[in-house]
C-alpha cells in the first residue's frame, strides 16, 4: 500500500549557470508532463537559466529512493535542507536509478527550450589542464560505446569531425545550446575529466 501511494519521479536536474552541481528531487505523476511542469516550478526568477533533466524514472517508492539516493551521495550534498550535490557525475546517480527504474521519462531536451541560451558560449576544455595527453580516447560517460579522440589541447575527433569538446557534449546530450559542461560527461581511465583535473590541481 505504501509503494503504491508513495509511487512517482525522481529526477537528476543540472543547471548551467551551476557548474558541478546537479539536484536529486522527487515529484509525484507518472509521465514526462509531470517532469516538465516540476522543471517549470523551479524556473524562478533566483534561478538564472533553466534546468535542464540529465535522468527522470517513474519508481515504486519515490520518498524512499530519493532518500537512499540522499543517503548515499550524502557527504557531496551542498546543504542538510538543499537536494544539491557537488562533484557527483549525472551518469552516477542514473546508474543506480536504472536499477530500479519502472519507466524513463526524461524529457527530450527541447522541453524547456530557451533562445537565450544558445547564445552561450564557455571556453574550450584544456586537456592540459587535466594532464591528458593528445592522443588519448574518451569514454561517454553513458555509453562507453561512444568514444572520441583528442587530436589537440583543445579539440577532439569524433566520427572523423573536429569538434571543441564543448560543443560535442552539447550534440550528444541533445541540447540546443553552446553552454555544455564537459567533466561529468568524459571519462578517461574511467575517471571523469572533472576527476582528473582535480587530481593535476592537488599534484
Amino acid at each position: 500500500m505504501l509503494e503504491g501511494k508513495n509511487r512517482g519521479i525522481v529526477y537528476v536536474l543540472s543547471n548551467p549557470a551551476m557548474d558541478g552541481y546537479i539536484k536529486i528531487g522527487e515529484t509525484s505523476g507518472d509521465s514526462v508532463r509531470d517532469v516538465i511542469a516540476r522543471m517549470r516550478e523551479l524556473d524562478t526568477t533566483g534561478i538564472p537559466e533553466p534546468f535542464q533533466c540529465e535522468y527522470a524514472v517513474v519508481v515504486g517508492n519515490r520518498k524512499e529512493a530519493e532518500n537512499t539516493l540522499h543517503i548515499a551521495f550524502g557527504e557531496n550534498r551542498v546543504r542538510p535542507t538543499r537536494e544539491f550535490f557537488v562533484g557527483i557525475p549525472p551518469f552516477r546517480v542514473k546508474a543506480v536509478l536504472k536499477m530500479i527504474a519502472l519507466e524513463d521519462v526524461t524529457p527530450s531536451p527541447t522541453a524547456l527550450e530557451d533562445d537565450s541560451i544558445t547564445k552561450k558560449r564557455v571556453p574550450a576544455f584544456r586537456f592540459s589542464e587535466a594532464g591528458i595527453p593528445v592522443d588519448s580516447e574518451l569514454d561517454w560517460a553513458d555509453d562507453s560505446s561512444i568514444k572520441c579522440k583528442i587530436i589537440s589541447d583543445r579539440r577532439v575527433e569524433y566520427n572523423d569531425e573536429e569538434y571543441a569538446l564543448s560543443k560535442l557534449t552539447a550534440e550528444l546530450k541533445g541540447w540546443n545550446v553552446n553552454y555544455a559542461q564537459v567533466g561529468p560527461y568524459w571519462l578517461y581511465q574511467g575517471k571523469t575529466l572533472d576527476e582528473w583535473r582535480e587530481l593535476e590541481e592537488d599534484s
